[in-house]
């Protein structure tokens, strides 16, 4: 049947999906390895063994495990892409294996701060060269028709980290969690070893047979791949202006398409980070924590995690057929009613009022802000960045992406102390608020739409060059084709 050799070949690109993107699992659990393990590694338990250290931590001693390894993640996807540009996504993706395997069993070992720290370190660049690995080695053989639902894999992933470490936190020991943090990218070196080279990359190199072979193992069988390389070639000539040439720094804001293409993306990661999220998943696990004295602060943590990770899933069966704009704009909406809700909430509050019949409405907002957020906002960030640039553009894109995305984030949570003093908590949340709305407008009148287009397509747009009516379903596909037409 024509409909199942289609459902095989989309079935196929959603496996290479899941397992390319075990690194960013990997990535999610090393994030909430330290809400985990920070309080263990604190208490003064060192001498019955639940403190694995000579001696416990300072909370000077545990800012640096919890910050340092996301700020020298911006020096992963550097390293990564040149990696990728040099000998393919295969190495690199048994590199970044590796290098967190080795790091988790550093963290593992440890016994003083120092070779823990050095584990962190270590594991700090592993964050940032597998996001890179993870979402382009997806986007270069994925379908535009499920690019988008492929491309929140790894925000999908990254939360089901987060949850898994709060999990095996909440449920078992210190020295559990470390060990799964080297099994989990133990099982990624060997998964990936089954997966092939990006077919956009071989194509990028002149290895059209080799391209060809590729593809075929992403798609359907009766596949028109002559007629998709041909299109795969139109996107890598029209990154590489004619030449297989790494692009630089310079030639990456000379060019139209990426200067408009990382504008949008600084806008969308301000409107990631200006949006609550870091400063309500704190206030939400307090929330939690204090609904009884039978709620542990580490079973709130799960409670959290597991709505991110539900809502994220929500967005992967979403975007492809919403689009990327109506998702990001009613995210934002529904965001900016939230937060503009909890200001009032705690405008009465600090006005005096009697505000114990609304004692439901900081929960239920909080709680749909983050079901809201992980659908759009914080979802489709990555799902942007791999439509709007061309394969020569995106290492220089994720690089900048990820440096700003870190800063801004550090920044958020350094400024929010600040703020409150200033606006107090209500002014915080209009703040907020205020940050979603203007985002959108930004959305609305500049943002394309990237949902079921070729990328080639997106790049024209972003050049400005004149739009050309085109099937934007299944290009390639004559299978896909015939059942759209049933």
């Amino acid at each position: 049947m024509p409909g199942e050799k289609a459902a095989t070949g989309v079935a196929t690109q959603f496996l290479a999906a899941f397992v390319a993107n075990i690194i960013s699992l990997h990535i999610g659990f090393t994030v909430g390895w330290t809400a985990v393990a920070i309080p263990v590694l604190e208490s003064n338990s060192t001498l019955d063994g639940t403190n694995p250290l000579d001696k416990p931590l300072t909370k000077y001693d545990a800012s640096w495990l919890a910050s340092l390894s996301m700020v020298l993640s911006i020096f992963g996807p550097t390293a990564c892409s040149l990696s990728i540009h040099r000998w393919g996504f295969k190495p690199t993706g048994y590199i970044m294996g590796i290098l967190s395997a080795l790091s988790g069993v550093i963290v593992l070992v440890a016994r003083s701060f120092a070779v823990l720290l050095a584990g962190r370190i270590l594991i700090g660049l592993a964050i940032g060269g597998g996001a890179v690995v993870s979402t382009n080695y997806v986007a270069g053989a994925a379908q535009a028709h499920v690019r988008g639902a492929l491309g929140t894999f790894f925000a999908l992933m990254f939360n089901g980290g987060i949850l898994l470490a709060y999990l095996v936190g909440a449920a078992s020991s210190y020295f559990t969690v470390c060990v799964v943090g080297v099994a989990v990218p133990t099982v990624y070196t060997a998964c990936f070893f089954f997966l092939p080279e990006s077919p956009l990359h071989l194509l990028s190199k002149g290895r059209e047979d080799e391209a060809a072979k590729s593809l075929r193992w992403f798609r359907a069988t009766g596949h028109d791949v002559a007629g998709e390389l041909k299109e795969m070639r139109l996107t890598v000539e029209a990154g590489q202006g004619g030449d297989r040439k790494r692009m630089t720094v310079a030639q990456f804001f000379k060019e139209r398409a990426s200067r408009y293409a990382f504008a949008a993306i600084v806008v969308l990661i301000l409107n990631q980070q200006l949006n609550g999220s870091l400063v309500a998943l704190n206030y939400v696990v307090e929330m939690l924590a204090a609904a009884g004295d039978s709620v542990s602060a580490g079973w709130s943590a799960v409670a959290v995690a597991a709505l991110q990770f539900a809502a994220t899933f929500l967005s992967s069966a979403l975007v492809d057929r919403a689009g990327r704009r109506p998702l990001l704009l009613g995210s934002n909406a529904g965001i900016a009613a939230c937060h503009t809700a909890l200001g009032g909430y705690f405008y009465a509050q600090a006005a005096g009022l009697d505000v114990a019949a609304a004692w439901w409405l900081p929960v239920c907002a909080t709680s749909l802000f983050l079901v809201l957020n992980a659908v759009g906002v914080g979802a489709l960030l990555m799902v942007v960045v791999n439509e709007f640039f061309s394969p020569e553009a995106m290492p220089i894109a994720m690089s900048i992406s990820i440096g700003v995305q870190t800063v801004t984030a550090a920044a958020v949570i350094k400024m929010y102390v600040v703020l409150l003093g200033w606006l107090q908590m209500h002014g915080c949340y209009w703040f907020f608020a205020t940050c979603c709305i203007l985002s959108n407008v930004y959305i609305f009148f500049f943002l394309p739409e990237s949902k079921n287009r070729p990328i080639n397509d997106i790049l024209a747009e972003l050049r400005g060059e004149s739009k050309k009516k085109k099937n934007l379903t299944t290009h390639y596909d004559p299978v896909d084709v015939t059942e759209s037409q049933k």
